[in-house]
């Protein structure tokens, strides 16, 4: 510090921790941000289901009385909710990728640069995660496939 050249001085220690503490934190903002993302998906595909069944009750409800068995009636609307989260877990991908880039560059400092890959593994873990929340909420709508009368609800009038 008495060098007429040197204004400051940090040990490459201080630095290393004080990267490690920033590190540290955003790792638990992004695990907040994923149990937040896994929650909204919970919500929404519950929403979607309740809706969907609640339109088709009448359907539903024919296709019980024809003598369809109730895993049967389940897998029929199970099958459309899976195949509409694919669709929309892929679409979640690709601007999943975008909205990375946007993050990083918001993000960057001088000091500071984070890495912009983003590695397969984590669309793997994204997929598989978006697909266990739509199984739960298949299952969790089972109950109310279930309870659906068949009689009472042919004789409603739309």
């Amino acid at each position: 510090m008495e060098l007429d050249g040197v204004s400051s001085m940090s040990f490459y220690s201080g630095v290393a921790k004080s990267f490690e503490d920033t590190i540290a934190s955003i790792s638990f903002v992004v695990y907040v941000l994923i149990g937040a993302a896994g929650l909204l998906a919970f919500v929404v595909l519950y929403n979607l289901t309740n809706v969907n069944i609640s339109e088709r009750t009448r359907e539903i409800a024919t296709i019980k009385v024809l003598g369809f068995y109730p895993k049967e009636v389940s897998s029929y609307v199970s099958r459309e909710n899976i195949v509409l989260t694919l669709i929309g877990g892929l679409c979640g991908l690709v601007l999943g990728i975008a909205l990375h880039a946007l993050i990083m560059n918001l993000a960057e400092m001088p000091e500071v640069m984070f890495g912009r890959n983003i590695e397969p593994l984590s669309f793997v873990y994204s997929m598989i995660l978006t697909l266990v929340f739509a199984m739960i909420v298949n299952i969790v709508m089972y109950r109310r496939l279930r309870q659906i009368p068949m009689v009472e609800s042919l004789k409603s009038v739309e």
